[in-house]
């Protein structure tokens, strides 16, 4: 989770505690299905973060019913950069990952074939919000049941979250804070879920050599084996010997695609550690 995530996360909750012992005057039908009803006052509010699963601030009323809410969803911040197979299956769940490994896999069988693609042979991904060739959408991929269990949980506990707040900023008062709050249901889900991208990241291996180092969702397979070492650095080159598959959840990242290779004779032209670094500083320079 981002800083600023973090820093949005506290000033919310921090704000929230200011309106203690304010009585409810006015609230929506669903939150009075959760047991909130007018009148009633707030006694606390408390950052969980982390620790709470996908509830990320608790506000308990004087009748000791709960507000369990998350903000992930008002930030793409959130989703952060790059995501490992342990951390997006410990956030999205199992299913999640397969059916992830799935459409990257069916993308860059076709990205393959893009005459304004470089080598790649593997497929990092990020979430967050992107535009161009390279982003899908989240509703794409993933399914209102998917989502809900990524945003909020999917049982009763207070790891589960029973409302989002939809605001990049901080309520003014109890009764924008009130108005900021959504339940989670199809229409909340929907709205908000279709402003986030997944961007799959094919790594070039002959210019980046911090990002092999990225788990990856989908990986170059050789067709056959070969008789004799191939040397290459085009995609064209590569195109011929094979196609792109889905990976394991065992954490392969660019790397260890590019050994696999080399073991089987395909060896692909990738920038060194130093030649990076000396990359690098020549661009800082400048």
């Amino acid at each position: 989770m981002s800083k600023k995530t973090d820093k949005f996360e506290n000033d919310l909750s921090n704000k929230i505690s200011q309106f203690k012992h304010e009585q409810l005057t006015s609230i929506p039908a669903w939150m009075t299905d959760l047991g909130i009803a007018r009148n009633l006052k707030i006694i606390s509010s408390r950052r969980v973060g982390a620790s709470g699963g996908k509830t990320d601030i608790i506000v308990t009323f004087d009748n000791n019913m709960k507000l369990k809410i998350s903000a992930k969803m008002s930030s793409a911040d959130y989703f952060g950069n790059w995501y490992s197979h342990t951390r997006l299956i410990k956030e999205f769940g199992e299913e999640a990952f397969f059916k992830l490994t799935k459409d990257c896999t069916e993308w860059a069988n076709e990205w393959v074939k893009n005459p304004n693609a470089s080598l790649f042979i593997g497929v990092s991904i990020c979430f967050g919000k992107r535009t161009g060739n390279t982003a899908k959408k989240f509703i794409d991929i993933f399914t209102y049941e998917d989502i809900k269990t990524i945003v909020a949980g999917n049982d009763n506990s207070d790891q589960s979250a029973n409302c989002l707040y939809i605001s990049n900023d901080i309520p003014n008062s109890l009764e924008e804070l009130i108005s900021n709050l959504k339940p989670i249901n199809h229409e909340t889900i929907s709205q908000v879920a279709q402003n986030f991208q997944i961007a799959y990241r094919p790594i070039n291996p002959m210019k980046e050599f911090s990002n092999r180092g990225k788990c990856c969702y989908s990986q170059f397979i050789l067709e056959k084996s070969l008789e004799h070492e191939i040397y290459i650095d085009s995609l064209d080159s590569l195109r011929s010997l094979g196609y792109f598959d889905i990976v394991e959840n065992n954490s392969i990242n660019h790397n260890r695609i590019l050994k696999g290779l080399d073991s089987k004779r395909l060896i692909i032209k990738r920038i060194s550690k130093e030649e990076s670094k000396a990359k690098k500083a020549l661009k800082n320079k400048q």
